[in-house]
This record gives C-alpha cells, sequence and structure tokens, in this order.
C-alpha cells in the first residue's frame, strides 16, 4: 500500500531522514515509533508529497507515484496539529470533506462513527469554536474514517485525547478491520499498537532501526512488552547511531 525505498532528507547540514525504506502491506495496520523529533511526521509529510525535495523518487502508495494527485485521493489524512476554522459547525466540515473527495455525505455512518468515538451527535452542528481540543481530535478522526477510502495516514492521533476516547480509538481501530483498509500511524503509545498493530517500526534520528511485528520484536529484544522492547532497542544502538 505505499512502499518507500532508500529515502533520504537534509535541511542544511542535519539530516532529517536517513536511507529509509519501509513498506505498508494491504489491509495491514502499522504503528511507527519513535522520540520527539525522530523524523516521524517529516516522513509522513514526505509521503503525502508536502515536502517535495527529498533526496529519493521512490515512494509510492497503491503502486502509484506518490507525486500523482491520483495516488494521494486514495488516502485520508490526519496531521498532528489539526485545527479547522473557528466559523464552521462540524457538520459543515464534514460535509466540506465529503466533497473535496466527491463522496455522499452518509450520515448513518458518520452517527456510527460518533457513538463510536463518544463524540455527542447534537454537537455537530454547533460552531468548531466551541469544541475542546479532543472534541476537535475526535472530528478529525470522524473526517478520516467516514471516507470510503483504501489508505488511512495519522500523525499523533491520539494527542488531546482523555483515556476513555483513547479506549474508543482503539476499539474504532479493531472494529474497523473489517473494511480491509490499511493504516499508517505514528504514536508514542506502545501498549495500543501491541495489541492492534500487524507492523511495527521504531524510528531513530531519522534511521529505521527496526521494522517486523510487535511479536518479531519483543521475541528480538527479549521483552514481554512492546514499551520494554522499544527501550532495549535503542539502548542496543551503537554508539556512532545514537551520535547520528
Amino acid at each position: 500500500m505505499i512502499r518507500i525505498n532508500n529515502l533520504s532528507y537534509r535541511i542544511a547540514d542535519h539530516q532529517i531522514i536517513d536511507d529509509l525504506s519501509l513498506e505498508l502491506q494491504p489491509s495491514s495496520y502499522y504503528a511507527l515509533a519513535g522520540e520527539n523529533g525522530a523524523g516521524k511526521s517529516t516522513l509522513i509529510r514526505i509521503i503525502l508529497d508536502l515536502i517535495r525535495n527529498a533526496d529519493s523518487q521512490d515512494i509510492s502508495i497503491n503502486g502509484k507515484d506518490n507525486k500523482l494527485l491520483d495516488a494521494r485521493q486514495q488516502l485520508s489524512y490526519l496531521p498532528e496539529k489539526f485545527d479547522i476554522k473557528k466559523e464552521v459547525s462540524g457538520n459543515q466540515y464534514l460535509k466540506f470533506v465529503a466533497d473535496i473527495y466527491r463522496q455522499a455525505y452518509d450520515q448513518d455512518r458518520i452517527d456510527q462513527l460518533c457513538e463510536q468515538l463518544s463524540f455527542d451527535i447534537p454537537r455537530l452542528a454547533d460552531k468548531t469554536f466551541t469544541y475542546s481540543k479532543g472534541m476537535k481530535q475526535k472530528l478529525g478522526l470522524i473526517s478520516c474514517f467516514m471516507l470510503d477510502l483504501p489508505l488511512i495516514i495519522l500523525d499523533e492521533p491520539l494527542t488531546g485525547l482523555d483515556p476513555t476516547a483513547r479506549y474508543r480509538f482503539k476499539q474504532l481501530l479493531l472494529n474497523e478491520r473489517k473494511h480491509g483498509r490499511s493504516i499508517f500511524y505514528s504514536t508514542h503509545l506502545l501498549a495500543d499498537a501491541e495489541e492492534i498493530c500487524d507492523q511495527f517500526g521504531i524510528l531513530h534520528q531519522g534511521r529505521i532501526v527496526f521494522d517486523g511485528t510487535p511479536q518479531q520484536c519483543l521475541q528480538q529484544f527479549q521483552q514481554d512488552t512492546l514499551e520494554k522492547a522499544y527501550i532495549q532497542c535503542l539502548a542496543t544502538l551503537p554508539a556512532v547511531q545514537l551520535s547520528g
């Protein structure tokens, strides 16, 4: 679904992404973990062709060059810092998104997603400036999952969500498996990734230092949780890699 080969990206003398390769399989969930500043958001923006001067042209989405509009029309995206114009209602925003993708505004589907994420349906009629940060984040998630698209990319989708909302997001991902979508998302919450994801990657200083399944990560680093395996992975990196 996503294929990246030997991607590098530099700003001045700072290497942001360094010879990175990964592949997201169809109908698979891929969680990408990494410290702040590891390059996760930059990588996502390069995939989306929002950054265009990377040192690689070999990125494809569903078999098509990522620079082609047709490739990007196959996906929905939620950025890490999601915000909305203050004077539009939740319904207006969702209708705008549906119109961009030329898809029908499916109220039943939206109501279902609202219930799954504990978003009060009548609040869709309210202006978004009255929403909390968590409500805005839920609206962004609804706008991604309401679309009938094969790929969803989420940059830190749990930002601003309380523990109950995070649990409901996890349940949403589990329920969405029946649609056969691929989901690529960055996260710091590894306990959820361990339970949900088919593929797991660790990005450190612009390099993929682990790429496999959650179970393979547990086995390789001889730990009983993905959080511990993540810490052990970074601890075992050679000094030259840690120094960048």
